[in-house]
């Protein structure tokens, strides 16, 4: 490596120039000519840090700044790395695939982890980016009618929410019931519930109020890990905003049922509807474990989704089951045939007119035709 002179400001702003061919040798330098014996970093105007590797693409004639380690601001530090890294992705395009796949892969480094996390956040400046006419390139192979990032990412959301309704339809009425059975109203309660959330579109829309979407404000979305862990150990991240490709990936992220929907919570469901207890099965229970996230609150306290990178989508059974407990609304659901108090109030409200005692099914009014 040729020598290479660099101006160097010290701590106390005394300026000085330095030739060296290596980092170990100019840092050697740098404590003899200002007579520095406590740890020091090296670190370009804006506080990128220069390390030894960082060093040898440093130019002739740059500039350097010496501070002391106990001085030197690690937040502010990371937040110019980061912008470095921008700019690389900027100057080398090519990157963006590769990091990219990093982002999809294990990662057993927490350091190597945390700065992957740091380039999801700031590699694209198109990121804040929202409308069509902004980001054409994102927009490649939608549908015409969607004019930002959001709509589409809404969107998303709400056709997966629609998927698990559709299999739960084929499932519950895969016979002949007639058109006020117990599993056609199920299916309609379900449908109702979905149409107040928009089919929880929000869970993909950064723009969504914080605890209703599952990603930071920039739109990025970190993988929830297997369904019997607390963590992702694989730290799994990825911003769907930041590119056509990050969102074209972004569509192999799963939601994983904890409680499994096809192997567990519908044949519960149909097992009940099909039974004496029939009118007075806890629907709002079932709703949320097929179609809520777990973090939601309150009346969602049941949710049962986690958002997940492919890798940690366990297709093995889950060794999880549905509350007995919250199964039926009338605990005494084996001698009772008829919703409980509590029952009839609901389905007062949806407009459902309560059955005669043994009818075994409801009778819908023309509100609960209405459908989404």
């Amino acid at each position: 490596m040729s020598r290479r002179h660099f101006v160097v400001t010290d701590p106390t702003q005394r300026k000085c120039g330095i030739v060296a061919s290596s980092y170990k040798s100019f840092l050697k330098k740098c404590r003899e000519k200002f007579k520095l014996k406590e740890e020091i970093i090296i670190a370009l105007e804006d506080k990128t840090e220069v390390d030894d590797e960082y060093f040898e693409f440093l130019s002739n004639g740059t500039r350097l700044f010496i501070f002391k380690a106990q001085d030197f601001d690690t937040a502010d530090n990371i937040h110019h790395l980061a912008s470095f890294l921008q700019e690389c992705l900027k100057r080398q395009p090519q990157l963006h695939t590769k990091v990219m796949a990093c982002l999809q892969d294990e990662i057993t480094s927490k350091r190597a982890a945390m700065l992957l996390e740091l380039m999801a956040k700031v590699m694209d400046s198109s990121i804040p980016l929202t409308s069509k006419e902004g980001h054409a390139e994102w927009f490649k192979g939608l549908d015409t009618r969607f004019k930002t990032k959001e709509a589409v990412m809404r969107n998303s959301a709400e056709t997966r929410m629609r998927g698990y309704l559709d299999h739960t339809k084929r499932e519950l009425l895969s016979e002949q019931l007639p058109a006020d059975s117990p599993q056609h109203e199920a299916i309609l309660y379900f449908k109702k519930e979905l149409c107040k959330t928009r089919y929880n579109g929000s869970y993909f829309d950064r723009l969504a109020p914080p605890g209703e979407n599952l990603c930071d404000s920039t739109g990025l979305f970190q993988c929830e890990g297997p369904y019997n862990e607390c963590r992702c150990s694989g730290l799994h991240f990825i911003n769907p905003y930041a590119s056509r490709e990050a969102r074209i990936i972004f569509s192999t992220w799963n939601f994983d049922h904890v409680i499994e929907k096809s192997r567990t919570i519908i044949p519960k469901l149909k097992a009940a509807l099909s039974g004496p207890g029939a009118s007075s099965v806890n629907l709002s229970y079932f709703h949320d474990l097929l179609f809520c996230h777990k973090s939601s609150q309150g009346i969602n306290s049941d949710g049962n989704l986690k958002l997940v990178h492919i890798a940690c989508h366990v297709k093995k059974p889950h060794e999880c089951h549905c509350k007995p407990e919250k199964i039926f609304l009338d605990k005494q659901h084996d001698n009772v045939d008829g919703p409980c108090q509590e029952q009839n109030h609901q389905l007062t409200r949806r407009g459902v007119k309560r059955a005669r005692l043994g009818s075994g099914y409801y009778t819908r009014s023309k509100r609960m035709q209405v459908l989404c």
